[in-house]
């Protein structure tokens, strides 16, 4: 472990930077476990760009997309990070030219060199050589916002949308150094919004503007080695063919943006004519591994879904707590549904209700006493209700964490200590379905929750989410997730937890469930079981008429 703080330079092109990278630079600071020591200034008008009439119409398209679809805030709108760099020393240097490459010269390179940098950090720069560029000891970082086990290029995240995949990478590289060749040092995955290529860049630029403050604290917490060790895992070799994009010509152009208006009419008739539903589907059978086309449903009136369900017994009742999200009002509370033995449920009463959005109930007993820590995003805060007379009155107990856009919050009593799950989005643009935290406490009710050290834990749109509460079968210890990849909840996962500790945590995926079973269903995102009881959730689309 490195109690220094690490030297770190930063490649611009000029002070004026996007409001992602103003970000990154602010959060390195904040961070204190590394310091900037050279600012190295683009002396060239490499990075500018000349117009190309072979892409006239792309560039068209894009800058009326980013008019109209980027949200706020602008991950790409200028800020001028001079005054927050003002301590820093400033050099200016000149690349030269050398086929399809720029290169820094010599003279150049030995005076980055004196000042003894541990990492330069390359913002801007384009087609800057940098795999044999020897200034800092663990090399060049740099972002690159696609996946790069299977496409070089960009536009950053056009392709993605044209093609509609299901989800978009990102990663933090570095290349030089200690690194003899191009290493990933992080990576993750992010849902692909299919209507619009500036809004989908506009959220997972945010997103993955975390990972290099994160890696950064990560090597000087883990030292050299240990550090080595945990990027490996990011390393391994691919057998996947690499597909090369770049700018669309007019033609091509033309042709993707067709692609994306179809898709955004048919999101429109969709809308018109359907009605987007979740639902129950449950099982008695002691073992329903033989699929859920057997599963009975509890379906709701168009005007109301029902999701996330949680379930407790008592006295041969089973009381399913779930989301019930009435349209009219486009908010959820809480109700719970009771459903016997033999099958027979009634219908949801109302539990819990707060003016702004409640979801996912996640209920649980402790030292005789039923607690539960609903959804509540809308209030940026993680919240912890005792029941004081069951199933329906609920009394606030006190607030675990505010100021966090946090989902789907879930806790577990393991190991004589406190396990708190949750998807978080640490910048407020981001989505919460793409990353998991873990904190731990020995005391659920002390306000006092340690952030683990690998947070987030995992990072993938596919498997981040909690769907349901933690279990223990035949000693072992599972973990409901969520695959918000192709569409919202997609699917889910059980994931055993091979080891979770105070500073580590590994699991491993050991069953997955689509909605493949019944073609009217097109997502499932939370899993319950207790007792007899197995209970998921469905998501279809009604037909508004007939």
């Amino acid at each position: 472990m490195q109690t220094q703080k690490l030297k770190i330079g930063l490649l611009l092109d000029s002070f004026h930077v996007p409001a992602w990278v103003d970000h990154v630079i602010r959060r390195i600071i904040d961070e204190n476990a590394g310091e900037f020591a050279l600012v190295v200034l683009n002396d060239t008008l490499a990075a500018s760009k000349k117009n190309n009439l072979n892409t006239a119409v792309y560039s068209m398209f894009n800058w009326i997309d980013e008019k109209l679809c980027t949200k706020k805030p602008d991950p790409f709108e200028l800020k001028n990070v001079a005054e927050l760099l003002c301590n820093v020393p400033a050099m200016k240097v000149i690349p030269v030219r050398e086929s399809q490459y720029w290169l820094l010269g010599e003279p150049d390179i030995d005076r980055i060199g004196q000042y003894h940098l541990d990492i330069l950090v390359k913002f801007g720069f384009d087609d800057l050589q940098i795999e044999n560029l020897n200034v800092s000891k663990y090399g060049v970082w740099f972002y690159y916002h696609g996946d790069d086990r299977i496409m070089r290029g960009g536009p950053p995240g056009f392709w993605e949308v044209v093609e509609n995949w299901s989800e978009t990478g990102s990663a933090l590289l570095a290349a030089g150094g200690k690194f003899p060749s191009t290493n990933v040092l992080f990576r993750s995955h992010f849902v692909t919004y299919p209507l619009s290529p500036a809004r989908h860049r506009s959220y997972y630029f945010w997103a993955a503007s975390s990972f290099l403050p994160r890696q950064i604290v990560l090597l000087q917490h883990l030292g050299e080695e240990g550090y080595f060790q945990e990027i490996e895992k990011f390393n391994k070799a691919s057998l996947r063919e690499i597909q090369r994009y770049k700018a669309p010509s007019n033609m091509l152009a033309f042709m993707s943006i067709a692609r994306i208006l179809g898709r955004l009419a048919g999101e429109f008739f969709m809308r018109i004519l359907y009605v987007k539903q979740w639902f129950l589907l449950f099982s008695l059978k002691k073992d329903a591994s033989d699929g859920f086309c057997e599963f009975n449903k509890i379906q709701p009136a168009k005007e109301v879904f029902w999701a996330d369900p949680h379930v407790i017994q008592m006295k041969g009742i089973y009381y399913i707590f779930i989301e019930e999200f009435v349209n009219a009002k486009n908010k959820g509370h809480i109700s719970v549904v009771e459903l016997d033995e033999l099958g027979n449920w009634k219908a949801p009463v109302k539990v819990l209700e707060k003016s702004y959005h409640l979801s996912y109930p996640f209920v649980f007993k402790w030292n005789k006493k039923f607690y539960m820590v609903p959804e509540s995003r809308e209030n940026n805060t993680i919240d912890l209700y005792e029941c004081a007379e069951f199933p329906g009155k609920w009394n606030f107990k006190q607030c675990l964490m505010d100021n966090v856009s946090a989902v789907d919050t879930t806790l577990i009593h393991y190991s004589n200590k406190w396990w708190l799950f949750t998807a978080m989005a640490e910048n407020a643009a981001a989505s919460p379905n793409v990353e998991l935290f873990l904190f731990y406490s020995d005391d659920l009710f002390s306000g006092r929750w340690t952030a683990h050290p690998r947070n987030p834990i995992v990072s993938d749109v596919k498997s981040a989410r909690p769907a349901g509460s933690l279990f223990v079968t035949d000693g072992k210890l599972f973990r409901p997730s969520q695959d918000c990849s192709k569409v919202y909840g997609y699917g889910f996962d059980l994931n055993e937890i091979e080891v979770i500790s105070e500073t580590e945590y590994r699991e491993k995926r050991t069953l997955s469930i689509k909605p493949t079973w019944d073609k009217k269903i097109k997502a499932t995102h939370t899993f319950a079981c207790h007792g007899n009881l197995t209970v998921i959730d469905v998501f279809s689309r009604i037909p508004k008429f007939g």
